[in-house]
């Protein structure tokens, strides 16, 4: 498996055509299919179909591109830190968070930790708490903000914050007009219910409501809370739900109320055992802080 097969390969796969690939390479398109023809036979599996001229990736050459994939996004880092070192500029900061509490946190603290640090960049992903603790364990990320998790080896959980799930409905349902919802006000409606999700027990949400007795409907599952928030601003259900996507949906019909009693879930900045705190790192990570507690004292206040 030589550099040069694994770069016809991926601009195959980029390009969608043999062609492409040549044109982005510099090279004949013959020369690439031999490339992609010799990878194959050093792999030992067939990473396109032919048809009608045509190459279509396996099922095997789209799993087999996600590493492909992962390796580039590190030659990237390495050249991106190459360049860091040779100009003297910051290393960046590489944070990640679950989706709702990325648009819930970062906005004001990007804003915040740009005004100190303007010279180094900010590199910020979302992905799902498992994703995380991969991420977290990896090296991949400097920072992770995410729900708490079991105890992992390598990596130090500090706490950040509880926060209660809310009710979510449209701002036309009967609902709206409660103060504070109960379980028995979910009785007979349609209410989203949240798929496991790696790390993340997300059980006592619907026992809560099964052990008051409530018989409800729960036809759709999700996993993020903004498509949570979408479903209830079209008015196809309503929900038991973190409340850090709720801002970016109050002005598209979604109304949000307490729920009693308060299902509360606890929140974690974590890093890698190992991880270097440099002055940035500590900045950013206080940042976070004051962010979270500022936000959360002016919803009690409300």
């Amino acid at each position: 498996m030589r550099y040069r097969q694994i770069e016809a390969f991926r601009y195959v796969m980029v390009t969608g055509t043999t062609t492409g690939a040549a044109e982005t390479m510099a090279i004949t398109q013959p020369a690439v299919s031999r490339l992609v023809k010799d990878l194959e036979a050093g792999l030992g599996f067939k990473l396109f179909d032919r048809f009608k001229g045509r190459l279509l990736p396996t099922a095997d050459a789209i799993r087999f591109y996600q590493g492909v994939e992962q390796f580039y996004m590190g030659l990237d880092r390495l050249e991106r830190m190459a360049d860091q070192i040779r100009t003297q500029k910051p290393a960046d900061l590489k944070v990640c968070a679950t989706p709702a509490l990325s648009t819930y946190v970062f906005p004001d603290a990007v804003r915040r930790f740009k005004e100190i640090y303007p010279a180094v960049d900010l590199l910020i992903e979302g992905f799902s708490s498992s994703e995380i603790v991969t991420r977290l364990q990896t090296r991949l990320t400097d920072l992770a903000i995410t729900l708490a998790f079991p105890e992992v080896a390598g990596i130090v959980q500090e706490p950040l914050m509880e926060a209660a799930h809310v009710c979510a409905v449209h701002e036309t349902h009967p609902l709206a007009k409660k103060d504070v919802v109960t379980p028995e006000d979910f009785v007979g409606e349609e209410v989203l219910s949240i798929l496991p999700s790696g790390l993340v027990n997300w059980n006592r949400i619907a026992s809560i409501l099964t052990k008051a007795g409530v018989e409800y409907e729960s036809g759709t599952g999700i996993q993020n809370s903004h498509t949570g928030y979408s479903l209830v601003a079209a008015n196809l259900a309503i929900a038991l739900i973190e409340p850090f996507a709720a801002p970016t949906w109050l002005k598209n019909g979604v109304v949000t109320r307490p729920f009693e009693p308060k299902v509360s879930f606890s929140y974690v900045i974590a890093h890698a055992h190992t991880q270097q705190q440099t002055e940035p790192l500590k900045a950013f990570t206080q940042i976070v802080r004051d962010v979270c507690r500022q936000r959360r004292e002016a919803q009690d206040r409300i």
